[in-house]
């Protein structure tokens, strides 16, 4: 698998924010008119996005649909999934030599994230599948999946992220995200800040389209965000099928109690391994939250250890992250750092650690190693995560 992402860095670059539809549409410009042919759902939002998408791919499993998910955390195949699961490796690697050659042939100018948007439109194609499941991977407005119209746009979350884009507001992130609902389509949204929800009625008002706003029924805190992303899809769901969303109806739903990889996931191995990705300050908040007052299939803290590292971030979240984790009062807490293109920086990390009074370890191999009991949380960074399971696997 490393070989293909190497492959892809060397001819494409490091994966990295680079806004703009142009180049999409212009790449799938013979494409379009047969995607058009799928119902199309785009999910975005800050956080709960990838769990929402799955979560509605479990509910469609008796139809045929091509989903989208972004980024991967260890295999580049978690992008690519149909009913059936992942993308076979052997697949990909030959949808990727022809929209190469194809890319090639015409000179399009794609990043790493528009070459493997291209190559997920071409496979899906040719699936000619009954849904076509979008998630956003930053933003939304000039993001690569909104070349697409989506009958149906999903929004679990608003909160800072991606600054340098979205913009520091609220209510500028909130307009880049629900810029992807088409005049006379439908948003469905669950974010819990009145001032927002106001404000994506209104807009959607202005366009002509419509909104379900699942906060107004009052169902679930906002810490209760795996149920929130279950409720979503369930809700979705619905809807995709013609049947009118009410209190009723949501409340006859039992969400599953069984979590997603990386968002929930607990291996027990000499002892547990509970994997909760947590990537920004309102992830970790409402995390630490739901910790302390959730019931699940997994011990509730303190645990022995958490361990913890970042994607690159500004300071101030970086430092903000610290402090909850300070009084967080879930165990004792183990700042790390590890290798990733997308990591923080390891003197970064290690210096505010410090300022913080918190544990800094250069590296969290010999950590585990030398550390052997009671139950581990490993937050964070998404790729820590996966950093940390190909380690233990090991």
């Amino acid at each position: 698998m490393n070989d293909v992402v190497s492959w892809l860095i060397a001819n494409y670059g490091q994966e990295q924010m680079r806004p703009g539809l142009d180049r999409m549409k212009s790449a799938l410009s013979e494409l379009l008119p047969q995607l058009k042919n799928s119902r199309i759902v785009t999910i975005a939002g800050t956080n709960g996005k990838g769990e929402t998408t799955l979560r509605l791919s479990e509910l469609l499993k008796d139809h045929t649909q091509v989903v989208w998910t972004s980024p991967h955390i260890e295999r580049i195949s978690e992008r690519f999934r149909d009913e059936k699961g992942e993308i076979k490796l052997t697949e990909l690697k030959k949808l990727i030599e022809v929209c190469h050659n194809q890319v090639k042939a015409y000179g399009y100018e794609l990043s790493f994230y528009e070459f493997l948007f291209f190559v997920f439109c071409t496979w899906a194609s040719e699936k000619k599948p009954e849904y076509l499941l979008l998630e956003v991977g930053l933003g939304g407005r000039l993001d690569a999946v909104n070349v697409l119209d989506a009958e149906l746009v999903l929004l679990p979350s608003i909160s800072r992220d991606h600054q340098e884009f979205l913009g520091s507001r609220y209510d500028q992130i909130l307009q880049e995200k629900i810029a992807l609902v088409r005049p006379g389509k439908k948003l469905l949204s669950f974010v819990d800040s009145d001032y927002l929800r106001e404000m994506a009625a209104s807009t959607m008002m202005a366009r002509n389209s419509s909104i379900i706003d699942l906060e107004s029924f009052g169902l679930y805190p906002c810490y209760e965000f795996s149920r929130r992303n279950q409720l979503l899809a369930y809700a979705a769901f619905k809807t995709l099928k013609g049947e009118e969303i009410t209190l009723e109806s949501l409340k006859s739903w039992q969400p599953q109690s069984t979590f997603l990889e990386h968002r929930g996931e607990v291996l027990s191995l000499k002892r547990d391994w509970i994997f909760f990705g947590s990537h920004n300050p309102d992830g970790l908040r409402k995390l630490i939250q739901f910790l302390h007052s959730a019931n699940y299939n997994f011990p509730r803290p303190p645990y022995a250890t958490v361990i913890i590292a970042f994607s690159r971030r500004e300071s101030n979240d970086l430092r903000a992250m610290l402090k909850m984790l300070k009084h967080s009062h879930l165990g004792n807490v183990v700042i790390t750092s590890f290798d990733h293109p997308k990591a923080a920086d390891k003197n970064v990390i290690e210096n505010l650690s410090h300022e913080e009074g918190l544990d800094f370890v250069s590296s969290f191999e010999d950590y585990i190693q030398g550390n052997e009991t009671g139950p581990v949380l490993v937050t964070g960074s998404y790729y820590f995560l996966g950093t940390i399971k190909s380690f233990l696997r090991r």
